[in-house]
């Protein structure tokens, strides 16, 4: 049962506006990063939120779990979002048992309590390790007309990844390694190919390529069962990563406080 979940937020890699950690960019009336644990914290579902970033920096906005009751704990960022990642599950196992964890990026500042309690609901639907959400193309480009996202088409429709992954605390030691290896291998098409298999490969470049084929070679890879969440959420996956995207939510917050004025 997926009532309690923990989280992983990474706050830590890739900068952008002058800002060596583009999650603590100022955004509206907050920083970047402060948008996404408001909808975290107020999720029922959440319980600990490990920050993995720079502990300094992040301790100005939030109160650490012993220092006066809070229930937020701190990590170092790695080389990479998954060694960040394997960071904050480390911070995690240190605090206590924990059934279900959530990794999230620090700049997806447009999540929302409704997105996240909504994937939950669809999660609990569907019996699996892990989860993933992807949104319709359709759905992104009506909440956020311009804005520029990979899409992957398959035959039930054309996608593009959200920037959070659900996944049981007993499927780690299984599925990390893997992705390791896929991140490892991701600027070598052809050992990426292989790893993944050929013939899912084919059926992506003819248009063919199911998401329930996708489940199944998974499972195969990992030995755990893995499930895409189709979600009418973008704003689970809408990340600012580009000069671009930066301006749009800038836009976007300050029609916001105008709103609200």
């Amino acid at each position: 049962m997926i009532d309690q979940v923990d989280v992983v937020v990474l706050a830590g890699n890739g900068g952008l506006g002058g800002f060596p950690h583009k999650a603590l960019l100022p955004l509206g009336d907050k920083v970047m990063v402060d948008h996404v644990v408001t909808a975290l914290k107020n999720c029922p579902e959440v319980r600990k939120i490990v920050l993995v970033g720079p502990r300094e920096d992040l301790e100005k906005f939030y109160t650490p779990e012993g220092a006066g009751g809070g229930r937020f704990f701190f990590a170092e960022a790695g080389e990479s979002l998954l060694d960040s990642f394997r960071s904050g599950v480390r911070t995690l196992e240190e605090t206590g048992e924990f059934q279900w964890v959530l990794a999230c990026t620090g700049d997806i500042p447009f999540l929302t309590t409704e997105a996240l309690t909504d994937f939950f609901e669809r999660c609990r639907s569907l019996e699996a390790d892990f989860y993933y959400p992807v949104i319709p193309k359709e759905k992104a480009e009506e909440k956020f007309p311009g804005v520029r996202r990979t899409y992957a088409r398959l035959q039930d429709g054309t996608f593009t990844g959200g920037n959070i992954f659900l996944i049981k605390r007993n499927a780690l030691e299984h599925c990390l390694p893997i992705a390791q290896e896929v991140v490892s291998l991701r600027k070598k098409p052809v050992a990426l190919a292989r790893l993944v298999g050929i013939d899912i490969f084919w059926k992506y470049l003819l248009g063919k390529l199911k998401i329930s084929d996708v489940e199944k070679r998974a499972y195969e890879l990992l030995g755990c069962r893995g499930r895409a969440i189709i979600t009418p959420y973008p704003e689970i996956g809408v990340d600012i990563d580009k000069e671009s995207d930066l301006e749009l939510a800038n836009r976007l917050f300050s029609g916001n406080r105008r709103k609200e004025g």
